[in-house]
């Protein structure tokens, strides 16, 4: 199961990734017809912004899996390893709380513009529950992630196994970071 979430996080990585090369080409000739043709394709600020939304929702499941959250480890690298491995537990329920309240108002949101029809008010009159729907599927997909994630280091806990918790969500070491890079330059 957790090879097909790193597969489908992969994919949407990849899939953002396009999307916002394409927004930063669009945004970069719209510049370019704007000085030298005095014309402008209208609305490429609004598509873009629809597309950095969906790809960062898409994308925090990717850097959840890669252990890349941004977390203040002052005390963790103190702690022995059942500890830390609490606390891995303890931010990654946090997290889920987080998001699943973050979920919930962009579910809300999204069928609130679905039933009144909303619509962007700009020129494109874009039809919002639409970019809204991709953005709360990307959010939707984190809390599976991390709702999976939690339930099975749970388990390993419970098992007395932390070196594996430490594996899918403990905080990389100095060693794993320095690896990481070595494997990135290789690329």
């Amino acid at each position: 199961m957790l090879s097909l979430i790193h597969a489908i996080s992969r994919g949407s990585v990849w899939i953002t990734g396009a999307l916002l090369l394409l927004s930063a080409v669009l945004v970069g000739s719209e510049v370019l017809m704007r000085n030298f043709f005095h014309y402008s394709f209208g609305g490429v600020d609004e598509i873009s912004s629809y597309i950095f939304a969906i790809g960062v929702a898409w994308s925090l499941a990717f850097t959840l899996l890669s252990r890349a959250h941004i977390r203040i480890d002052l005390i963790y690298g103190k702690l022995g390893p059942r500890w830390r491995a609490a606390l891995d537990i303890l931010s990654l329920a946090c997290l889920l709380a987080v998001t699943g309240l973050l979920f919930q108002q962009a579910l809300e949101t999204t069928l609130t513009s679905y039933e009144i029809g909303a619509r962007s008010n700009t020129p494109l009159g874009v039809t919002l529950w639409v970019p809204q729907t991709l953005w709360t599927a990307g959010l939707g997909f984190f809390a599976l992630v991390q709702l999976y994630l939690l339930v099975s280091i749970v388990r390993l806990f419970i098992a007395n196994n932390v070196r594996q918790i430490t594996a899918l969500s403990g905080v990389k070491s100095m060693d794993e970071e320095i690896e990481d890079e070595i494997d990135e330059a290789k690329t």
